[in-house]
């Protein structure tokens, strides 16, 4: 093993592969990943491998294009070809013109990163998969690139390419240790030997806060157990003479695609399990949960209505293991909040669909500081203080239960709630307020007309319309008070402190005591980065003279993290956080 490397990627599933193949692809060739067992021994090889174009927002959806075009490439190598189907298609199955009106918009926001869905009717999904029941059914959406691939021999191949370009992969080599130096760059320690790194990377899957830990690090990521089974041959997938598109199905929470002449049938169920809060045994490796089918009872009757084809035939196989998840269902991809040349890549709960994008995406961010999507949704930094390991479980859970469910605009859901709140919370409540939450604070959305008054959710407008219409015209025609709580706060001082502010904002900002102003602080490329408040302060008996810094709720480790990294040990400059 090398004693000294550019970049040490921890984790050899999907996410530390790519992010390793991503780098050389990058230019950088002095890389190397750490595997403490065999690569893809932990959640990578009992996946589903499903890979889709569907995303809920433009970032999602170019990483996962990236995921399906990278995969094509590989399955093209002329000498290590591997197994991936894309190009049977998928459904995602609807029930309600709410359901539907989703994927309209869904398939409206793909167009603009030119990916194509479409939107049928039920007639149309019964034509494409003529295993289905049309009965309580409108429609779906239509992916043509939905398909599956082969987990292992994905991420065998990213390492082949990665080792090809200069890269090197050490299994069996657990690692042990954590230490960061002075200047920044740190030391691995692991059962076979140290490795001198300038750069880090957490790609740890289910033992991410493991190796959190070593660096004094807590990660707001869940492990659920997740269950599908494989059935016996079903004789009309052997005598289609094509493979069955993939579905989806809101209406019961499960997914099912072909698995040679059967299916692969997966469930999302109410009565679901995190794993591992009490720690994993470290001999957990290409292992499993025990099988627990009778908690999915409740999803296995939708899944035979609409599929009856599953009533007469037998379960094969049952797997049963850990995948991850975060408190808002994306993953964690960038700079780890509070730490220098240290970035993750971790609650991946859709890896193998998303790896290609996530390690690409991360491997950009490493080389040239930016990438060229907005990474905002992604970013780790979104999550603060309050992103405990109980408000960590408790939107797991949560998201779990709601895996194929649309998040309507609007929608704040209850779990983990109220994380952060203020004094006038109550009295607000007393008055018949309803909260939006933001970065965990309660914050007020408007004044409910009665007690009992609750919107429909969907993708119309909605029946708070008309209310926050009538509170912005009472405001502008008498007058009213609003609670504006939940912004981040930091005090900046030090003699050097305005000159510290012009170099990082664009534009002038206030120099006189008791001026406030707005900025915007910009990354290398010239792009906003944040927007912020400045006010000056006197020296008063409260403190000396001060600026505070005022941003959105969900900047405050971001904003954090990006002052400090350009503070200049030459200059007289503090900063300290007051939010909370």
């Amino acid at each position: 093993m090398k004693s000294r490397t550019k970049v040490v990627v921890i984790g050899g599933g999907i996410a530390g592969c790519s992010t390793l193949y991503h780098l050389t692809q990058e230019g950088w060739s002095d890389v190397v990943l750490l595997e403490r067992n065999e690569l893809t021994s932990g959640t990578t090889w009992h996946s589903a491998a499903q890979v889709t174009n569907f995303g809920m927002n433009q970032t999602m959806v170019g990483l996962k294009t990236h995921s399906i075009n990278l995969y094509k490439l590989l399955a093209e190598d002329p000498d290590y070809p591997i197994n991936y189907h894309h190009g049977d298609g998928g459904i995602r199955l609807a029930n309600t013109e709410a359901q539907m009106q989703g994927y309209r918009h869904f398939a409206s926001m793909a167009r603009g990163m030119d990916v194509h869905f479409e939107v049928i009717d039920a007639d149309e999904c019964a034509r494409r998969h003529p295993l289905i029941s049309t009965d309580n059914l409108l429609g779906g959406l239509w992916d043509p690139l939905d398909g599956d691939i082969d987990p292992a021999q994905l991420c065998q191949a990213l390492a082949r390419r990665a080792r090809k370009a200069g890269a090197e992969v050490y299994r069996n080599t657990p690692v042990i240790g954590l230490k960061q130096h002075a200047d920044d760059t740190w030391t691995v320690q692991t059962e076979q030997g140290d490795i001198a790194c300038d750069i880090v990377v957490n790609a740890c899957g289910y033992r991410v806060n493991e190796v959190g830990a070593m660096m004094g690090v807590h990660h707001p990521v869940m492990s659920m157990e997740h269950q599908y089974f494989l059935t016996e041959e079903i004789s009309a997938i052997a005598d289609a003479g094509h493979r069955m598109p993939l579905l989806r199905c809101l209406i019961s929470d499960y997914y099912c695609r072909q698995e040679k002449n059967g299916l692969l049938v997966g469930f999302y169920e109410q009565d679901c399990k995190t794993w591992g809060m009490d720690g994993i045994d470290p001999h957990f490796v290409n292992a499993l949960c025990p099988d627990d089918l009778d908690r999915v009872n409740d999803v296995l009757e939708g899944a035979f209505a609409r599929m009856p084809a599953l009533m007469d035939v037998g379960i094969h196989t049952v797997v049963n293991g850990p995948i991850t998840y975060t408190i808002d269902g994306a993953p964690l991809v960038g700079p780890i909040p509070g730490k220098r040349n240290a970035y993750c890549i971790i609650g991946l709960r859709a890896g193998l669909g998303e790896g290609g994008g996530h390690g690409w995406l991360l491997a950009q961010q490493i080389v040239h500081g930016e990438a060229c999507y907005d990474t905002w949704v992604l970013d780790p930094r979104r999550f603060t203080g309050h992103a405990n390991v109980e408000l960590t479980a408790l939107k797991a859970i949560e998201d779990y239960q709601n895996e194929f469910r649309f998040h309507f605009p609007h929608e704040h859901r209850p779990a983990g709630r109220p994380a952060k709140t203020t004094p006038l919370t109550p009295v607000l409540a007393a008055e018949g307020a309803e909260f939006t939450v933001v970065n965990g604070w309660e914050r007020v959305d408007y004044i409910k007309p009665n007690k009992d008054f609750h919107p429909t959710l969907g993708f119309d407008f909605d029946e708070t319309f008309d209310l926050v219409a009538e509170e912005i015209r009472n405001l502008t025609e008498n007058v009213g008070l609003c609670e504006v709580n939940g912004f981040n706060r930091f005090e900046i001082t030090g003699a050097d402190r305005h000159a510290f502010l012009e170099r990082m904002f664009c534009g002038s900002l206030p120099k006189r005591s008791g001026r406030v102003g707005l900025g915007y602080l910009l990354n290398h490329h010239g792009m906003i980065k944040s927007e912020a408040t400045i006010a000056n302060l006197p020296a008063s008996d409260r403190g000396q003279a001060r600026v505070w810094y005022g941003s959105a709720a969900a900047s405050e480790f971001h904003d954090m993290d990006w002052l400090q990294s350009h503070l200049d040990p030459n200059q007289d400059v503090q900063i300290r956080s007051l939010t909370n």
